[in-house]
Formats: structure tokens, sequence, C-alpha cells
């Protein structure tokens, strides 16, 4: 009963993040909606300039204190519109995130300790190697994969029930350095596993992806693609 208690409380633990996840990507999006009618009402204001220029050189002086002030509030709203695409679209710094053999080897520590969810870890990565991830993110992709392959339905079709298999390795993929975070094996069909929102989010936001792979011998894999960082 301790055991499933503690399961449940892990459930529960990577429910939340996957909210707060959820709001941190909905964020994102309203500020790339912003970023882009703000460049959109930069181009307004451009036309605006242009045309204040015109009526200056067709109109009599009469008209050059207003023509004045309409290129003035032009251009404080240039001004003002440009720092707020600054802040809705930052420029984006890419820098290591967590050491992933560490972060790993805890998140697979927890969820032994605090379910009754057996893994084995296969770790085939130098100490020192990072992708964009932060230890809690790499955390919760252990957490996500993990539940996902413990699911009741899963254990209840496995014909041999064992421990949930994760392997971490390195790959060049194009020429660059990858790394693959490899659960297998996982039981078809689907219908009741763990879902993966907050794996897919947390792949996605650091320039990977979340992907199925076919198995020899029936059934399928996960794979978690993250692009390397250097340090």
């Amino acid at each position: 009963m301790t055991k499933t208690n503690e399961r449940l409380a892990l459930v529960e633990r990577q429910r939340r993040f996957e909210w707060e996840l959820a709001r941190a990507v909905q964020t994102q999006v309203a500020a790339r909606f912003v970023a882009g009618k703000t460049h959109d009402l930069l181009n307004l204001i451009q036309i605006v300039q242009l045309a204040s220029h015109e009526l200056l050189r067709r109109c009599n002086t009469d008209a050059g204190e207003f023509i004045a002030d309409l290129q003035k509030a032009a251009k404080d709203a240039q001004h003002q519109l440009t720092e707020l695409m600054a802040v809705a679209r930052p420029e984006e710094i890419i820098v290591p995130g967590a050491h992933v053999g560490a972060a790993i080897t805890a998140a697979v520590e927890t969820v032994r300790a605090a379910s009754t969810i057996a893994v084995d870890l296969h770790l085939a990565v130098p100490p020192e190697l990072a992708t964009r991830c932060s230890a809690e993110e790499l955390e919760h992709l252990i957490y996500g994969l993990t539940l996902d392959g413990a699911s009741p339905r899963a254990e209840a079709e496995a014909a041999e029930p064992g421990p949930i298999e994760l392997y971490v390795r390195e790959r060049v993929i194009d020429g660059k350095p990858w790394l693959e975070i490899v659960c297998g094996a996982r039981v078809e069909p689907a219908g009741d596993h763990f879902d993966l929102h907050a794996v897919h989010a947390i792949a996605a936001k650091n320039g990977g992806e979340l992907a199925h792979s076919e198995r020899r011998g029936g059934g399928t894999e996960l794979v978690v693609a993250l692009p390397v960082v250097a340090g």
C-alpha cells in the first residue's frame, strides 16, 4: 500500500510539472503572437512616416506643425513597438543544461524508491555530456517514460512483465551529436498508457523530439532525441 501511494505521488508530481509546463508554452505562444502583430504595426507606422514626408512636401507651411506632431508620434510609436518586440521575441542564447548522466541517474533512483516500477538503466554517455534540458526537465522526461511503460494496461498485457529498460546514448545525426533516451519495449495497443504530453513538450522546447520506433520481434519503443550542447 505504501508503494502504491508513493507511485500515485509520483504521478501527481508529474501532473503538476505538466500543468506548469503548459502555462509556460502558452506564454511563449502569446509572445510569438504579440511579436507577429507588433511587426505588422511597425509596417503601418512606416507607411504613416512615408505619408507624412509626402504631406510635408505638398502642403503649405500652415500644416507644418500638424505634420511634425504626426512624425513625432510615429517615431515614438516605432520606438515603443521595437522595445515590445525585443521582449516578445528575445534573442535565443543556447547554453548547456544539466549533465545528463547525473540527472537521469538521480531520476531513475527516485522512480525506484517511490514506486513499484523496476528500471534497468543502461547509461553510455560521458559524465560531462549536456543538452539544453535542465536537471528538472530531464527528471520529468524519465518520470513520463517510466510511468508510461509501467501503466496498468502495459503490465497486464505483457507476457512476461519485467523491468523497464532505459538506454541513454549518443548518436551522430547529420554530422551533429545528439542524445537518445530509448525506452523499450512498449506493449501494443497503447490505449491505456500514461500520456506523454510533458515528454513531448520538454523535447520540443529544447530542440528535440519524441518518436516511436518499431522493435524487432514486435512492439515499439519510445525514443527521445535531444541535440547535445557543447560546454
